[in-house]
């Protein structure tokens, strides 16, 4: 058997987590610029978690988990999901065959990226069990999956023994082994102007009054009264490796910004783009933090508590002011925004 689907695809590193789904959006008419599904569903947020058992004890993420950047996004963009995981590798992919003939793409993930041979960098040297990516077809004769990777402009060829192994991921909280996802679009497909509106009002809901106190700018204010008398190196480690894009210890840190410097740009652009001057100050504004974030990260790595406290307390200062500006400008209606209606589905 062989099949491919012919779906156009978006070139964008790092955004493995929603490109899938940006590819079935595009593919029936909604098209969004670069990091605004990313940014509105999670990334660019907070979380402060502790507990006395884990390694290390201290965990701190400056984005969100994909499973619930997915929920997130399917409240926002309008669709639904059905997840299967943790089934056998050989009822999985039947299943995802399934899918495939009848025309639906599947979003495959979490993935190691130790078995993708496309990513030399990585394949049979680390294992990075955190990557997704597109099946859109597959072939028996030549033992192939093909598939759209956010870093990859081209489709690529996946050896079926290959596809098993990366599968057989079990990060606990983000993935069981064996997961896939198909994306149930609804007919209309919202604006960009839509998506951007009601993403940024919800994400400033959710860092400001946050229904757990582990979340938002409350856990970073929790986070600058503590970091000061850790003593566990791990945790400063943690720190900047969930700070940095893609998650890892950096030697450099241009990209330990927590996704900040994305969500500047996302909304400058869109400010600009739609008259709401609210969204271009507010990305000043996350410029700032994400600069100050980088400099968090070379300071933690020093094991700095006192310094660290310092600027979290900075960082939480300016994201607490952002996140109210933003609140404020869902409430404004643009200039340009009765020329923006709701894409209907081809």
């Amino acid at each position: 058997m062989h099949k491919i689907i012919q779906i156009p695809h978006k070139f964008c590193d790092y955004t493995c987590y929603v490109n899938g789904l940006e590819d079935a959006l595009a593919w029936k008419g909604g098209n969004f610029t670069d990091f605004l599904l990313s940014v509105v569903g999670g990334m660019a947020s907070f979380a402060y978690l502790k507990f006395k058992s884990a390694k290390p004890p201290c965990m701190v993420y400056w984005n969100t988990n994909p499973k619930y950047l997915l929920r997130n996004l399917e409240k926002i963009v309008g669709f639904n999901q059905i997840v299967s995981e943790g089934k056998s590798f050989k009822t999985t992919f039947s299943e995802i065959k399934e899918f495939i003939d009848k025309n639906e793409p599947v979003m495959a993930g979490a993935l190691d990226m130790y078995y993708l041979h496309y990513y030399p960098q990585m394949y049979s040297k680390v294992h990075v069990p955190i990557h997704y990516f597109l099946v859109v077809g597959y072939d028996d004769e030549k033992q192939m999956v093909f598939v759209h990777d956010c870093s990859r402009k081209d489709v690529q060829q996946l050896p079926y023994a290959e596809f098993e192994n990366a599968l057989d991921v079990k990060v606990p909280g983000m993935s069981k082994k064996n997961t896939f996802r198909v994306f149930k679009l609804t007919r209309t497909i919202p604006s960009e102007l839509e998506v951007a509106r009601n993403g940024f009002a919800s994400k400033a809901q959710q860092m400001l009054k946050p229904p757990v106190k582990m979340f938002g700018i409350p856990a970073m204010r929790k986070l600058a009264k503590e970091i000061s008398l850790w003593n566990n190196e791990e945790c400063f480690k943690h720190l900047v490796t969930y700070a940095t894009t893609p998650p890892e210890l950096p030697s450099s840190y241009e990209h330990s910004d927590g996704m900040r410097f994305a969500q500047a740009d996302v909304l400058e652009s869109l400010g600009k783009k739609y008259k709401i001057n609210k969204w271009v100050a507010t990305s000043k504004l996350f410029m700032k933090s994400g600069q100050l974030l980088n400099e968090l990260c070379r300071t933690a790595m020093n094991q700095d508590g006192a310094e660290c406290s310092k600027l979290i307390a900075q960082i939480a200062d300016l994201e607490e002011k952002a996140y109210c500006l933003l609140k404020d400008a869902a409430h404004f209606k643009s200039s340009t925004s009765l020329n923006h209606h709701p894409q209907e589905a081809i």
